[in-house]
């Protein structure tokens, strides 16, 4: 039979050297380490800032003796974004349903610092979801006015944001005036500063995955181009169905262009990068590259079918230098007893 959860600890956990400026635990439900790990950094650093979507944790940093500096995630009932797994605005998972958030900021600016309030639309969110990141700032501005009329000014006011890209050659960029304006206005009047999190917008075309060909299969109605990196590698194809632009780089200018389908090494149907996509015909040994990897690639690789992760090379100008080294079996196995 299953054992039962262990009791939450109260002993915290080693903190990293750096020091920290701000905490969130609104992208899940914060584990007991989680909780101990950033207590104790706040007693090092009363300055931080904690970020909750639930009324449990706040009890849980009672608990642990906080009483500093608190803001609020709201649940607008409003989500966007380019794939329903990362469409949170509505999603029950996430924050606190906002017609609460006023009673509960009321009664806990008695035993915290209450700084601001949060909300979060979704994740990639492009011209077409405006309209409901704009409901969303609409929400969240009355929610501050009326916060600021019970407890007193606050901070800031965030409203997330997770501005997308442009991920397909022929896709227009995002209009981020468009965006300025419209978050203005429906933000309103309020004492607080406005705050965004334009999240992939700053990185995700800062980054390219470069793969090698390993075998070209012709299959019953494509042309499969096994490469040596997949879904551990850049999960975004097989958990979103995102796109991902692919280019071979050893191919001539004039070079015969096929119907490919570009697949990873892992035994899943889903670990392709594209299918039926047009690609200059490759040859084992070319190089491919994939763009706006930048954003959600490394960080959500894995190690999935024992498989090393890649090595990260940062260029700046004409200067290269390797920012993270190659992982090898050697690494992967360090753990085991």
């Amino acid at each position: 039979m299953p054992s039962a959860p262990p009791p939450e600890r109260s002993s915290a956990r080693s903190p990293p050297a750096s020091p920290v400026t701000g905490f969130s635990t609104r992208r899940s439900i914060p584990p007991a380490d989680d909780l101990d790990l950033v207590v104790e950094r706040w007693r090092e650093h009363p300055d931080l800032t904690i970020t909750v979507g639930a009324e449990d944790t706040v009890e849980r940093l009672r608990e642990r003796g906080f009483d500093g500096r608190l803001c609020i995630r709201a649940n607008p009932g409003v989500g966007a974004g380019h794939h329903e797994k990362v469409s949170t605005g509505a999603n029950a998972k996430f924050g606190i349903p906002i017609e609460r958030v006023a009673d509960l900021a009321t009664r806990w600016a008695d035993d915290f610092d209450l700084v601001g309030v949060h909300a979060h639309a979704g994740s990639g969110i492009s011209g077409e979801d405006l309209s409901a990141h704009r409901e969303l700032v609409s929400r969240m501005g009355d929610l501050a006015r009326e916060v600021e009329s019970r407890v007193g000014p606050l901070e800031f006011v965030d409203v997330g944001g997770g501005f997308g890209v442009p991920y397909e050659e022929d896709e227009p960029p995002l209009d981020l005036e468009a965006v300025a304006d419209a978050t203005r206005e429906a933000l309103g009047d309020v004492e607080a500063t406005l705050a965004v999190e334009p999240g992939r917008y700053v990185v995700a075309d800062a980054g390219v995955l470069l793969a090698t060909v390993n075998t070209v299969k012709e299959a019953r109605d494509a042309t499969v181009v096994g490469i040596d990196a997949g879904m551990t590698t850049l999960l975004r194809p097989a958990m979103y169905d995102a796109y991902h632009a692919i280019s071979n780089l050893s191919a001539a200018e004039d070079a015969e262009t096929i119907d490919a389908t570009v697949a990873g090494p892992i035994c899943e149907s889903a670990d392709v990068l594209c299918e039926h996509r047009p690609l200059s015909r490759p040859d084992r040994g070319d190089l491919l590259a994939v763009g706006n990897a930048g954003a959600y690639g490394y960080e959500m690789s894995s190690t999935y079918n024992t498989r090393p992760r890649p090595a990260e090379v940062a260029l700046s100008g004409t200067t290269v230098r390797l920012a993270r080294r190659r992982e090898t079996l050697t690494d992967l196995t360090s753990l085991e007893q």
